[in-house]
């Protein structure tokens, strides 16, 4: 049912951004599918740049105590932003499956990123939960039954648990992999996810997209977490 949500939050998001315009570890293997087994990796808001030269800008949000690095030729929407309906969509589908998330930022990478193969797009969530206990969070991302792989990693002394999952609908693969953790009365979760097409020998023009690579891509993002005091807890 969640990877069904995710498949559906994913069509809805990757819609309304091609219709409302581009805004600005230690794993253990579980048997699967061996094509889809990943290798592993370490694992209001403020958009800045970094200098030009850089092929990096950074997200910054105080409110959260967190920042992260991000390609500059992804593309960045906040929950903030009421003009996009990308971001507001995802929040919807987010909501239903876990009431009293709330969808921060989203970063998509776009999708002319990978032309003539069969990438149907990539998405970053950063979701926020205040309503869930530390061992709540971290049963976000537990090992299911339908687990590819899993593992912990930790970040600025932050750990995190992530699970790496697959789906098939509507004639696309999806990949995700979700990492959660617990900071500032928090629970922290990223929601990674690669898109492609099922089909590709249906043209020969188009190579299948190495999905395995472009989800490291994402997963880079999460290495990049700085976390510090908000606020709140500067002025206790």
């Amino acid at each position: 049912m969640f990877n069904a949500r995710r498949s559906s939050s994913f069509l809805l998001i990757l819609g309304a951004l091609v219709l409302t315009g581009c805004h600005s570890t230690h794993g253990k293997s579980v048997p699967a599918n061996p094509s889809a087994a990943a290798a592993e990796v370490p694992a209001p808001g403020i958009g800045r740049h970094f200098p030009r030269e850089s092929a990096f800008s950074v997200y910054h949000n105080p409110a959260y105590g967190i920042s992260f690095h991000y390609p500059r030729t992804y593309l960045l929407d906040e929950s903030s932003d009421s003009e996009n309906s990308a971001i507001a969509e995802a929040q919807q589908v987010l909501a239903t499956d876990q009431p009293g998330a709330v969808l921060v930022v989203l970063v998509s990478i776009p999708p002319d990123a990978y032309p003539n193969t069969t990438f149907a797009g990539g998405t970053f969530q950063f979701v926020v939960n205040p309503e869930l206990s530390p061992a709540a969070c971290h049963s976000l991302a537990a090992p299911s039954a339908d687990a590819l792989t899993f593992g912990s990693t930790s970040v600025q002394g932050l750990p995190l648990a992530w699970v790496q999952t697959s789906s098939a609908a509507l004639g696309t693969v999806n990949l995700n992999r979700d990492y959660a953790g617990f900071s500032n009365a928090t629970c922290y979760e990223f929601l990674l996810q690669v898109v492609t097409g099922s089909h590709p020998e249906q043209d020969a023009g188009i190579k299948s997209a190495d999905e395995l690579k472009i989800m490291r891509q994402l997963a880079k993002i999460i290495s990049s977490l700085q976390f510090k005091k908000t606020p709140k807890q500067q002025a206790q």
